[in-house]
């Protein structure tokens, strides 16, 4: 990796872990012990706490060693930068069947249903948009919309082909996947399926912003998840109490293209080619990372209004914070009825 390119994904480090953060008890006065280990992973920081029981101390260290070697091996096949990865082969095969692993071709099965579920809002093959953004932001020119237009026919979950036998195969040469809106969802549920199965179940996975908290805090509490105010990520504008779920912020204010002397966002909406304008970030809370991944992706571009009527829509199974700019420089914050029942009340 250049030295450019490593700068760009330490920018985007921190913006990542500014955006939510788990506060330890919120008020309780108890603080049991815990146990920690941080790597750098899918080109971010990935965090795990476990409340530690100091009689299974040996046990919990070995469940990590088994942790850390799945989660590289996700980051190594689902990277679009490691060229011998399952994306990078699938994106150099032409038009030609590609056989991947059964987790990539899994996460390529739950992004297409993603897609289904927010009418294109979320989508793995916007790849193509993105890097005409960034040309025209080197050239300092916004894109034609004949640009637009026929980059457009290489984006869709139509373009990609799933077949028997773990096979995957692109029907647009143009047509590029990137995983970096799911596989990191993926890569937390199983870091906790992991967890689970040797019997660890109080924990807290953080890859880049994607979290995870089992069971209750190590204070015997909910686990209290801080999301930053997108106006002044010094501060906090809201606290949610969660157990046994995920939790997933994406935003969009410290990360855009600037073009002619106007700031783009970096978010690009797949179905009109062009940067979402108004959404200054997006939460969203559910069983599985791997959804609260792509459906904070899709609320953002989504919008305040639509996003949360979707979410309301899903019968209870997903809660959301969408935050708005407003003309006035002010932010407008859409709630969807299940996310208040997580709002930490003191």
């Amino acid at each position: 990796m250049s030295r450019r390119k490593k700068e760009k994904t330490n920018r985007k480090v921190i913006f990542l872990l500014l955006v939510s953060f788990a506060l330890p008890g919120c008020g309780s006065a108890r603080h049991d012990q815990k146990y920690s280990e941080t790597k750098m992973l899918m080109g971010t920081i990935v965090k795990i706490d476990v409340c530690l029981d100091q009689a299974r101390l040996s046990e919990i260290k070995d469940a990590y060693v088994g942790v850390w070697k799945r989660l590289e091996d996700i980051s190594s096949r689902m990277s679009f930068f490691n060229e011998h990865g399952d994306v990078a082969r699938i994106n150099q095969s032409g038009l030609n069947p590609v056989s991947v692993g059964e987790d990539t071709y899994d996460v390529l099965k739950e992004s297409k249903g993603f897609s289904r579920l927010t009418d294109g809002a979320f989508d793995v093959t916007v790849g193509p948009l993105v890097e005409l953004w960034k040309e025209s932001e080197r050239n300092n020119s916004l894109p034609s919309q004949e640009e637009i237009s026929e980059t457009l026919s290489a984006v869709g979950p139509d373009n990609v082909q799933l077949l028997a036998e773990q096979h995957v195969r692109l029907l647009n040469l143009k047509t590029r996947i990137d995983l970096g809106g799911i596989a990191a969802g993926y890569a937390v549920d199983e870091a906790a399926r992991l967890f689970r199965r040797q019997g660890i179940t109080r924990f807290f996975i953080d890859v880049g912003g994607d979290i995870y908290v089992g069971g209750k805090n190590c204070s015997g509490e909910p686990w209290c998840i801080g999301i930053r105010d997108p106006r002044d990520v010094s501060k906090i504008i809201d606290i949610v109490q969660v157990t046994d779920k995920s939790v997933t912020t994406s935003g969009d204010y410290e990360k855009f293209y600037v073009i002619g002397g106007h700031q783009w966002s970096h978010i690009i909406n797949p179905v009109t080619g062009y940067p979402q304008e108004d959404v200054t970030s997006a939460t969203v809370i559910a069983d599985r990372a791997v959804a609260t991944d792509a459906l904070a992706t899709a609320l953002c571009v989504l919008g305040g209004e639509e996003g949360t009527k979707r979410i309301d829509a899903l019968s209870g199974q997903y809660a959301s914070l969408i935050i708005v700019k407003q003309e006035s420089g002010d932010i407008r914050k859409w709630e969807s009825e299940e996310y208040k029942k997580y709002k930490y009340k003191k």
